[in-house]
């Protein structure tokens, strides 16, 4: 199966019932990022529209947004795949010269998960003279070395892909992959590093210049490309070097991002950035938790010891996985995941006992070291927080993370930053 954002695993997600009410909640949204965009100029119906699909959008690319149906359709695949990826491989000398049936396994042990009869596939595929799919075919076989734990033969194809490609969505994506399997792993972080350097070194003077990536092998918004670079920057310092911020606070300043849905996103992401290494805006954090009888008021202190926030909405579906992978890194920390009423709906910052259920039922499912907390949605907008899940630890007064835990590695990097006590607790 090609590797997706958040995690390796498939967490619980809410069910049939709990998927109706989120929708019928979605269409209430007002996008929480661009009521917080500095630039004055208004947005046009199209970048309107844009900016109201961006929490959808949002929700879509994260790993576990199925339903009970999807994940049940999906398995059957995935079996059925694996089943015929082994059975077709095991003579594959029908295939030897025909291209596009090569090609066509590699994807099938793909989909499949049996990643070492795919690479055995591509590679074939990729030896022959001229093969048509050729840089498709790479982009299958980095996905194939991640899946076989090779992050260096992967890391290989990115190399190939630049060489010979010009850079596009697809390279953009496999690139991804590799740094999401290698950030905050120490002995592999190197490759994080080069990686980034070689994607900032594509997508900043696309930025610069006003411009994202479409094509025909797929698009990246500018407001993903301005994520990862930031994303990237997070890995620097977290590696103790310069982490380029100055850079990609010249792009938001660029006044061909103005009036667009992508310039709120971008705003917030590097604003984000910018509080590591600051101090906490709050003395204290004031939410309540939603307890079987009621909301139970509860006071948590930022300026001393060690805390650990998740902001999260119930149309992120990929938190309670992440939260569990936390508590397993760091087995003692404890962890309070933040929403507010307005997150989750849209409209003003009131209780909603659609929301409270909600909440409810994913706190049933959290390990106990995992509280939900609803806070203000100032307090979500203060940490610049329109992206979901986040962490966002804090320790004696100072911001260490405040990143996007869009990946395993991500998880890694903040657990990183907990440092080695975290770990030992």
């Amino acid at each position: 199966m090609p590797c997706t954002k958040v995690g390796a695993g498939r967490a619980a997600v809410p069910n049939s019932g709990s998927l109706v009410m989120l929708i019928t909640l979605f269409f209430g949204l007002s996008v929480h990022g661009i009521l917080g965009q500095e630039n004055s100029k208004p947005l046009s119906p199209t970048e309107a529209y844009k900016a109201a699909l961006a929490p959808f959008t949002a929700t879509k690319s994260q790993a576990n947004d199925l339903t009970d149906a999807d994940k049940y359709a999906l398995g059957i695949g995935i079996a059925q795949a694996s089943h015929d990826c082994l059975a077709l491989s095991s003579d594959v000398s029908s295939l030897a010269g025909n291209a596009n049936e090569l090609f066509g396994l590699g994807q099938l042990c793909i989909f499949g998960q049996q990643f070492e009869p795919a690479r055995a596939a591509l590679v074939d595929y990729l030896a022959l003279p001229r093969p048509p799919q050729r840089e498709q075919a790479l982009v299958l076989l980095v996905r194939a070395f991640l899946g076989l734990d090779s992050p260096v033969s992967a890391e290989a194809q990115v190399d190939s892909l630049l060489r010979d490609y010009t850079y596009d969505a697809s390279i953009h994506s496999a690139i991804d992959e590799v740094i999401e399997n290698t950030e905050g792993d120490r002995s592999l972080n190197f490759l994080a590093l080069k990686l980034c350097a070689r994607q900032s070194a594509a997508t900043l003077p696309l930025l610069a210049k006003g411009t994202a990536l479409d094509g025909r092998n797929g698009s990246a918004s500018a407001a993903t490309l301005f994520a990862d670079a930031v994303r990237c920057a997070a890995v620097l310092h977290s590696s103790g070097k310069p982490d380029g911020l100055e850079d990609l606070a010249a792009v938001v300043q660029e006044p061909s991002w103005a009036g667009t849905a992508d310039l709120a996103l971008m705003q917030n992401a590097l604003k984000r950035q910018q509080m590591v290494g600051k101090i906490v805006p709050f003395a204290v954090l004031r939410g309540n938790l939603p307890g079987t009888n009621g909301l139970v008021p509860r006071t948590i202190p930022l300026r001393r010891g060690t805390v650990l926030l998740i902001p999260f909405t119930l149309w992120s579906p990929s938190m309670p996985e992440i939260t569990r992978d936390l508590v397993k890194m760091a087995p003692r920390q404890t962890i309070y995941a933040i929403t507010s009423w307005r997150g989750n709906t849209g409209r003003d910052d009131f209780r909603s006992n659609e929301v409270l259920e909600g909440l409810r039922s994913w706190q049933k499912d959290l390990p106990p070291k995992v509280s939900i907390l609803v806070v203000p949605d100032s307090v979500l907008a203060e940490f610049h927080s329109d992206v979901f899940p986040i962490g966002i630890l804090i320790r004696n007064d100072i911001v260490l993370s405040n990143t996007v835990l869009s990946s395993q590695g991500a998880v890694r990097l903040v657990v990183d930053e907990l440092g080695q006590d975290a770990g030992e607790r």
